[in-house]
Parts: C-alpha cells; structure tokens; sequence
C-alpha cells in the first residue's frame, strides 16, 4: 500500500514539473529576436553562413599584416577575454575589451563585435554606433544587408525618444567640433541631438576653420564629412622704401669756405700789421696773433676740403662724378 502512494507521489510531482517548465527558445525577449544567441557568440565573420570564426582564423589571416607579432599577440588575448565575457552575459565589459583588441589589431570585424555587445547590454546608441562604423568601415561587407535592418530598427529606437545619431567626419581628422556653439568633442566624433537644424564649426591649427548650418533627420541617422583646406601662406611684407639721398651741389661746403676765408683774412690782418709796424725788432704781439690764427684756420680748412672730396663722403659723390667726367677719368 504504501509503495503505491510514493508511486502517485512521483507522478504527480512530475506533471507539476512539466506543466510550469519553459523552452529556452521561449525565455529569450522579444526585443532581441534580431539579435544571434550568445551561444553563437560575437566572433567575427567572412560570410552570413561560415558562423563563428576561430580567433586563430581572425588573427593569422593576413589582415593589418604590417602590425608586429606582439599587437597581433596582445590584440588575440584581449579578443579571447572579450569572447569570455560575451559568453557569461558581462557585455559592457566584452566591449571593452573588443574595443582595446581593436586598438591592438584594428580590424572592421572587432568594431561589429562592439556594436553586438552594446546591442545585447541594452544600449541603443553604443550599438548604432558602433554598427554604423562597421558598415562605414566595411561597405561590402557579405552581412551588409542584415546589419543595415539592425541599424534601422536602432534609429527608429533612438526616434522614439525624440533624438538621432550624427557623426562628424573631417580631412584631415582631429579636429575640434562645435554643435551650436558647445564644444562637444574631435572628429570622428558620434553623438546624439535632436532632430533639425543646427550649427556646426569645426577648427584644426593650420586649417581653414569651417563654418556650416546642418540638418539631423528624425529617423535616420547621418554621416557629416567636412574638407578642412590649409591656410594660405603668410604673405611677405612689402620692401621697405628706400629713403632717398639727397645731394647737394658738388664743391667745398660752407663751413669749408667760411674756415678758410677766416685763415686767409687773419693772415692778411697779420701781414697788414707788420707792415705797419715800424719797429725792427722782430715780429709784434698782434701780429703773431692773427698770424697764428691764421695759419690754424687754413689748417683746418684744408682738411675740411679734404673730406668734402674723399670719395666716402656720400655729399663729394656728385662733384667727384663731375670731374671725372670732366677730365675724363676717375676723380
């Protein structure tokens, strides 16, 4: 008797079982129906049905061939962490690491990875963004199509909130980006604003800046790509005007004159008094005086006249040029 109630027991504790059990094809949200199971995992691929590529695959195909051994090394490790993390649903921190594998091995596969753990995290922006630069990156990518439906449904996520993605590009890049006056970051730059008209300035050292009124749709997302030109060279300042010499007439100056007419009128004055000195004892005191006087000024007038026709003295180049002329050869 009692074997049969620990019979019916079993029973009925198994039909409880199999009424409240659910499929797990039926506990994944319908929000990410667009989204492949984590089981398939985030790895890159060549084709839709090629599935989950090894990371041997990825990192000894012969893509970014003229990296070293040791970022293609680095970049390996961080993607198998990152695969780890994907599969234990730590996706934030999945993207990190596929994000730091990308800088390591820069590769358009690693930025769809990012974008499909940012997808699984619940972060519309990170995922279009992400998404956006890998079809950016990748235009025949064989996927194309299917990532370009995820993108699509991100945006009209993103529309519902009353927002859009835009992303600034410039040529040369790193330059500084102003949304309606508010500094916001350097490009590439992607963030989110709300739809309509705005105001963009880009500016780099040694580029023209740019100024531009842009328009961000509601339901669509938008690439901005901005040619920033070089700045003129500096022009040269315009020679300086050479200041004009100003000759004067050739000859003696008049200081040169009036120095030599002073030495021959006290010579004249001396002479004059000794003539009218009867006295035969030798020369008087006036006389020697002008006579002195005399002779110093016809000194100093003779040098005078030696440097009003020296050849570097600019003031005799006219009167030098004279006579040469006038003799016919250099004065």
């Amino acid at each position: 008797m009692r074997s049969i109630h620990k019979a019916l027991a079993r029973a009925a504790l198994g039909a409880t079982f199999a009424l409240f059990s659910v499929p797990a094809e039926a506990a994944e949200p319908a929000s990410r129906a667009a989204v492949k199971p984590a089981t398939e995992g985030p790895l890159p691929r060549q084709a839709p049905t090629a599935g989950a590529l090894p990371p041997a695959l990825i990192f000894d195909s012969g893509e970014g061939g003229e990296l070293d051994s040791a970022g293609k090394a680095r970049g390996r490790a961080l993607y198998e962490q990152g695969a780890r993390a994907y599969a234990e649903a730590r996706y934030l921190r999945a993207a990190e690491l596929f994000l730091e594998a990308h800088r390591a091995f820069p590769t358009p596969q690693l930025l769809f990875n990012v974008g499909k753990a940012y997808d699984r995290a619940g972060s519309a922006s990170g995922a279009l963004s992400y998404f956006r630069d890998y079809l950016r990156r990748s235009p025949d990518a064989p996927d194309h199509a299917e990532v370009s439906s995820r993108v699509s449904e991100l945006e009209a996520t993103l529309a519902e909130r009353g927002v859009q993605q835009l992303t600034i590009l410039s040529e040369p890049e790193l330059a500084t980006v102003l949304l309606d006056g508010s500094a916001v970051g350097v490009t590439p730059w992607t963030g989110e604003t709300w739809p309509g008209k705005h105001r963009l300035s880009l500016s780099l050292p040694g580029r023209q800046p740019s100024e531009s009124v842009i328009e961000v749709l509601a339901h669509r997302a938008d690439d901005f790509r901005i040619l920033l030109s070089p700045l003129p060279p500096p022009k040269s300042p315009p020679p300086a005007a050479a200041r004009p010499v100003v000759e004067r007439a050739g000859g003696p100056s008049v200081l040169t004159w009036v120095v030599l007419a002073a030495g021959t009128a006290a010579l004249g004055t001396a002479l004059f008094v000794e003539m009218a000195n009867h006295e035969a004892d030798g020369i008087s005191r006036t006389g020697a005086f002008f006579a002195g006087a005399g002779l110093s000024a016809c000194a100093v007038g003779g040098v005078l006249l030696y440097v009003d026709y020296s050849p570097s003295n600019p003031l005799s180049s006219r009167t030098s040029r004279a006579l040469g002329a006038a003799y016919g050869g250099r004065f």
